[in-house]
């Protein structure tokens, strides 16, 4: 099947370039293999269908966008795809023809095989099951029925429409299918690509799910060797998946204090009930966090997320042994440094650091060009797949730079970025207001520019995780002074106690219990191989956090929390360095004290999961056989705009959209928030469908490029306007009418 083809192309095209730029990267990752903690395979694989999948699809697009005014776009395109992975790869098999063959005689002779250890075995197959089970149970097909489940289906309300304007329909150069205006404000890339993949021959579910199961699987094992090159510990990167599924958060102990029973909470989360007996969703408190902004809901509605994480995590193995390299050159000489006085007999250790960081040439002058290049390269070219995770990485970027040497590297890695993500501005959204302009805006959705407010906040949000963190800077303190770190942890104990949200006194007892053993465990048997490098990396891995507290980059300041996201995902790294550090001990108190801390964290994360099962035991469906989506479909050009009530979820926009057409203006939600300024459509709508003057209506409908109008139920029970049926009947040729469902399409023309 061409579709199954196209993925191992992808991979093909991935292996190449990641093989053919080796002599420019493989000494960064040296922090990581030069220990085999790692498994080189099990890096390389996710790399390549990540890296490769980034790079031909937009070689795809841009061929589809060259042959826009072929009948079907895609079909030169994707000719073109096969023929570049084709002549690219057996050309890199030729210039390493002796390699090539040695590789061909070992395939025939020991089979091919794929080299992982007993963990990377467990995490990869665990992932795959794990992702697939929800992944397929949020959308599927039933004969000719579309299963999206309640968990994902008002996020596929946006996604779905912008595939099968590509596999459909004939979306080039891309427009929003809610709000064709000759602009792309959306990141669409990941969504063409599904689109392809059913133009390829996958149907629908399948050309959604497979490469969102690869995107969040090959993530997830590029992150668990991240945090074990951090950490040098395979029990971190255990650790840090455990994490990434399951989140830290009060969500558990202030949902769970509000029952009475065990039997009644255990009730309510079998059935998603709140307190009172009644429906709920996601658990907990903070505003929208009923959406699931912050469970595992997120990778099963945004499927872009994960690919995006994924490129983001490859662009940091690049450049974060910058940073492990200067501290640990720093650690390595600390002894000589504490040994060594200045003639005012003061250590100049501080000094001394400040200095090579900023004031030398070594802080500012490249150790090498490429691996900044390569960054770039891969952050620049991720732009419209997701561009609020790019946004996140650089500021990650920026504050790892300001703290490492070799700075200008990180500058080429922003500046190429900055190119390539206002090239595609250019191209996608044109000259006028795009979907990011900045605003001073604190607080994120705290609503407050209170710090203690704030504070408050993300203690409710994120759980005992910012205090666990606080607890990587007590070994440092404890070997300086064990009183030192004791007045520390009495400190941090006591930020927690005032900010903790109201749980009930048994889980207020608890929570505060463990953190405080947590803490004096710590402090008095403080970890030796506790690396400084990777407490430093707290404010690093923190920076998503200050920009999504600070500012906000697009018209609905929940986007930030895709910032947040990240910045946790990184920070569980230095959480679960420490929870590994106490196991490796091997004491039963230690183990204890892991074991407690673990379930406290993970225990809102685990109801998450819950949640989100029982939430698609239902699902909205949709029949690709409904006869207006057939009509469409057979009877109308690619590029015909339909106008039809707002509500698009549903109904006859969803048919029209699934036909691959796009609808004169969409749910309200989706285009604001891309950016489209959507007042004068609203008012054009309104005198439409109210319209009083057969000529004006006409002449207003051909104006804006309408070529459709559809009347349905929603239009007649609409609030926003009086449908006024005997006239748009009186006006327009009436082409398609459905009397089972009472659904009418007028022709403009």
């Amino acid at each position: 099947m061409p579709a199954i083809l196209y993925i191992v192309f992808s991979i093909l095209l991935g292996a190449g370039l990641i093989l053919a730029l080796k002599p420019y990267w493989e000494h960064r990752l040296l922090f990581i293999f030069k220990d085999k903690l790692v498994s080189p395979s099990f890096l390389f694989l996710p790399a390549s269908y990540l890296t490769g999948t980034l790079v031909l699809s937009w070689i795809t697009y841009i061929s589809a966008v060259i042959f826009s005014s072929a009948s079907k776009p895609l079909l030169p395109a994707n000719i073109i795809s096969f023929a570049v992975v084709i002549i690219f790869i057996s050309a890199i098999a030729y210039i390493n023809r002796n390699k090539t063959k040695r590789a061909i005689y070992e395939i025939k002779k020991y089979g091919f095989r794929v080299r992982f250890s007993g963990v990377e075995w467990f995490i990869f197959i665990s992932s795959v099951v794990f992702w697939s089970i929800f992944m397929f149970r949020s959308f599927y097909s039933s004969g000719d029925i579309l299963h999206a489940g309640v968990s994902a289906f008002s996020d596929f309300g946006a996604h779905l429409p912008v595939i099968r304007s590509f596999s459909l329909g004939k979306n080039f150069p891309a427009q929003y299918p809610h709000f064709p205006d000759g602009t792309m404000r959306y990141h669409f890339m990941f969504y063409f690509m599904a689109g392809n993949l059913e133009f390829l021959g996958f149907n629908l579910p399948l050309a959604l799910n497979i490469p969102s199961i690869l995107s969040i699987v090959s993530f997830s094992m590029l992150l668990y060797s991240l945090a074990v090159g951090i950490t040098k510990k395979h029990a971190a990167g255990l650790f840090t998946l455990l994490f990434f599924i399951f989140r830290s958060s009060s969500a558990f102990f202030t949902f769970s204090s509000g029952f009475k029973s065990i039997t009644d909470f255990l009730r309510a989360v079998r059935f998603n009930l709140d307190a009172s007996g009644k429906p709920r969703e996601h658990i907990g408190n903070t505003l929208n966090e009923s959406w699931g902004l912050w469970a595992q809901k997120v990778y099963v509605n945004q499927r872009h997320l994960a690919f995006a994480f994924g490129i983001i995590i490859m662009a940091l193995f690049l450049m974060l042994p910058v940073f492990i390299e200067t501290y640990e050159k720093f650690k390595n000489n600390s002894a000589i440094n504490t040994r060594k006085k200045t003639d005012s007999g003061k250590t100049p250790s501080f000094l001394k650091t400040l200095k090579e960081i900023f004031f030398t040439a070594d802080a500012w002058i490249p150790e090498k060009i490429m691996p900044g290049i390569i960054s770039g390269l891969l952050l620049g070219l991720l732009a419209f797949w997701n561009g609020a995770a790019v946004i996140a990485a650089i500021s990650v970027l920026f504050v790892m730079a300001a703290l490492s040497k070799h700075k200008l590297e990180f500058l080429i890695t922003a500046v190429l970025t900055f190119i390539l993500s206002f090239m595609q501005s250019k191209m996608f959204v044109g000259s006028g207001t795009g979907a990011v302009s900045i605003k001073y805006k604190p607080g994120f959705l705290s609503g407050s520019d209170n710090i203690f407010v704030i504070s408050a906040f993300y203690t409710e949000l994120l759980g005992i995780l910012p205090f666990v963190l606080l607890a990587a800077f007590l070994p440092s303190i404890a070997r300086k002074s064990k009183i030192a770190g004791f007045a520390a942890s009495f400190a941090f104990l006591a930020a927690l106690v005032l900010l903790m949200p109201s749980i009930g006194l048994l889980w207020r007892i608890i929570v505060i219990g463990a953190c405080a053993w947590f803490y004096l465990h710590i402090t008095a048997k403080y970890p030796e191989d506790m690396n400084i490098s990777t407490m430093l990396l707290v404010p690093v891995f923190t920076a998503p956090i200050i920009l999504a507290s600070t500012l906000q980059l697009t018209p609905d300041i929940t986007v930030n929390h895709k910032y947040i996201i990240f910045a946790v995902i990184l920070l569980n790294i230095i959480v679960s360095d420490l929870f590994s550090t106490l196991i490796k001990r091997g004491k039963k108190a230690a183990i204890a004290l892991t074991l407690c801390m673990t379930l406290i964290m993970i225990s809102t994360g685990i109801i998450d999961l819950i949640t989100l099962y029982n939430l698609d035991r239902n699902s909205v469906s949709y029949n690709q056989n409904d006869p207006l989506l057939k009509w469409v479909l057979e009877k109308t050009e690619p590029d015909d705009i339909f106008l039809t009530h707002y509500q698009t979820h549903y109904g006859a926009p969803m048919s029209v959209f699934l036909a691959g057409r796009m609808v004169y203006n969409g749910y309200p939600y989706f285009t604001v928030t891309a950016g489209y300024d959507i007042t004068q459509r609203e008012r054009n709508m309104k005198k439409i469908y109210e319209g009083v003057n057969p000529e004006q209506l006409r002449e207003l409908a051909i104006s804006e490029g309408i070529r459709y109008i559809v009347v349905e139920e929603q239009n007649r029970n609409a609030d926003e306007y009086k449908l006024n049926e005997e006239l748009l009947f009186q006006t327009f040729r009436e082409v398609f009418k459905d009397p089972v469902k009472n659904t009418v399409v007028l022709s403009v023309e």
